[in-house]
């Protein structure tokens, strides 16, 4: 039995991690005069192997395929003071801007070091378009309890209606059975299953602006992406740690 399950739990991190809708990652780095700094080393960790990246001679950093999570992202460079970004949020199929990362001059050789904490709104919009929901918020959500996907979407615009047997949603109006379901990036359109908010890492809900991969419907999709694996024991871990 050990010996099986040493082996199928690392298939099952690389399935979920294949069905994983990535986020995005852009910073702009520069120094306390406002000029690009080319060459600063961001270092994100989190849940995953840390990864790094240099900046360009315009001072921008740019890093795709990042796991949907929280994570602690560092500038570090020569004879300036480290700044680090804690809690930055990772949403599937959106980018998290890190666009005025300022870098001052430190008298030490390896620089001292700046922590600032990353702020997330607790209902992100894009042009009215997309509403994204993360797991740190389902957490506060009297609707996410008992995990029915369609009380919680209803309950993040008032584009979305619940219809009167509780069974379909409608966005604005739409027909029966035009709302689109993808779950890790497996596209349901019926029989969705209800989903412990605690497995939850993010909701999307887009009304409109729908990247081109979902394809097409004249109602919405929900988009919705469960904790993997790792993030799952990385957050239990760091919970007792506190």
């Amino acid at each position: 039995m050990k010996y099986m399950l040493s082996f199928l739990l690392p298939a099952l991190v690389s399935l979920s991690v294949q069905a994983q809708t990535f986020g995005e990652i852009q910073a702009f780095v520069k120094d306390s005069g406002g000029a690009p700094l080319p060459g600063v080393v961001m270092r994100v960790d989190g849940g995953t192997a840390p990864r790094g990246d240099l900046s360009d001679l315009d001072g921008r950093l740019r890093m795709g395929s990042v796991p949907p999570g929280r994570y602690e992202v560092s500038f570090r460079m020569m004879g300036k003071a480290t700044v680090i970004y804690r809690g930055v949020e990772v949403l599937p199929d959106r980018i998290t801007r890190l666009n005025n990362v300022v870098m001052a001059d430190s008298a030490y050789t390896t620089g001292g070091v700046i922590v600032e904490e990353y702020t997330i709104p607790l209902i992100r919009e894009d042009g009215g378009t997309v509403v994204i929901i993360t797991a740190k918020e389902l957490k506060n959500m009297p609707s996410a309890n008992g995990g029915d996907l369609k009380k919680i979407v209803s309950s993040l615009t008032s584009d979305i209606k619940v219809s009167p047997s509780g069974d379909e949603l409608y966005f604005r109006g739409s027909r029966s059975g035009a709302v689109v379901y993808f779950i890790d990036g497996v596209k349901i359109r019926e029989n969705v299953p209800n989903i412990p908010s605690s497995g939850i890492g993010s909701i999307a809900v887009y009304s409109g602006g729908v990247p081109a991969k979902y394809g097409d419907s004249t109602g919405g999709y929900v988009i919705i992406e469960t904790k993997s694996y790792l993030e799952d024991y990385y957050e239990k871990r760091n919970s007792q740690s506190r």
